[in-house]
């Protein structure tokens, strides 16, 4: 890796740190998320167009696979393999944990390959599955929702976040709800996952583990589903789901990862400021 200036990489997380905060009270731009941003007038419509038991299955496989995520997953990408590519972008760590000290623009510029890895990815099974229309329409959704998950977990993994921890697993689950809704939804999860990590901290004091409660599960569950409606419609369009499908995922996808990088970008910076705080205070009692 070609010698960077320490004080130009600070200077990186800095103007990240604005970007993010300008970036949380921005809208989304794109027909596909002014789409979404209408479907909470047209819900209804949308449910009876789909038909309430077709409706009711795609609730149903999101949560099997919603509970599965939380409760029986665990975390896929080898650590070993992230330490190596850590160390191809000149970061000398020994753990995981070590990443937390690094800086800002190397974390980021590790993460981009994989995401793209993603995008390309989810956008061909969602061409394929195209081809079915409705059909496949639901078991395409539950493939998504598991890349989409073992994505963001990898990207919490590369910024020292600990993925397998319950309350993580829920900011997970906020980030691809965030993916995949309009504005509306990305203001909401922004401010669930601010309550989160509060939660996180209240669990490192008092070592326990939160459990998931059924109302957080249900809510989540409908508003993953309602968020859908518009591409379940798109695919009872044999001539263009097969398009439909492929850049719904794409989108998704892409919107999860940014969603994602945004929220861990701004936590690890955070996190390593408060570090540094505490560090000058303790110097300063000496």
């Amino acid at each position: 890796m070609k010698h960077i200036d320490p004080y130009d990489l600070k200077k990186y997380e800095i103007r990240a740190y604005k970007d993010i905060q300008k970036w949380e009270k921005e809208s989304y731009s794109g027909f596909h998320k002014k789409l979404q941003d209408s479907i909470s007038a047209i819900i209804e419509y949308g449910v009876k167009k789909v038909g309430e038991e077709k409706f009711q299955s795609v609730e149903n496989a999101i949560k099997v696979i919603v509970e599965k995520l939380l409760y029986a997953s665990k975390f896929t990408v080898d650590s070993k393999r992230i330490i190596q590519k850590a160390h191809s972008h000149g970061m000398s760590i020994n753990d995981i944990s070590d990443l937390q000290h690094s800086y800002l623009k190397i974390l980021d510029d590790c993460n981009q390959s994989d995401i793209n890895f993603h995008i390309k990815s989810a956008t061909l099974h969602g061409a394929v599955a195209g081809i079915g229309g409705e059909l496949l329409a639901t078991v395409d959704l539950t493939t998504l929702l598991i890349q989409d998950f073992n994505m963001i977990q990898n990207i919490a993994y590369c910024y020292a976040f600990d993925p397998d921890n319950l309350i993580e697993k829920q900011i997970i689950l906020k980030i691809i709800e965030g993916g995949i809704g309009g504005t509306d939804i990305k203001f909401s999860v922004l401010n669930d996952i601010d309550l989160l990590k509060k939660e996180i901290k209240k669990q490192d004091t008092h070592q326990k583990m939160t459990l998931v409660t059924t109302k957080f599960l249900d809510r989540y569950v409908k508003s993953l589903a309602a968020a859908m409606i518009v591409r379940i419609l798109s695919c009872s369009l044999p001539i263009i789901s097969m398009a439909i499908s492929a850049h719904s995922n794409h989108e998704i996808i892409k919107n999860s990862s940014e969603i994602g990088l945004m929220v861990y970008r701004k936590r690890f910076i955070e996190r390593k400021r408060e570090k540094e705080r505490k560090q000058l205070e303790n110097e300063y009692e000496l």
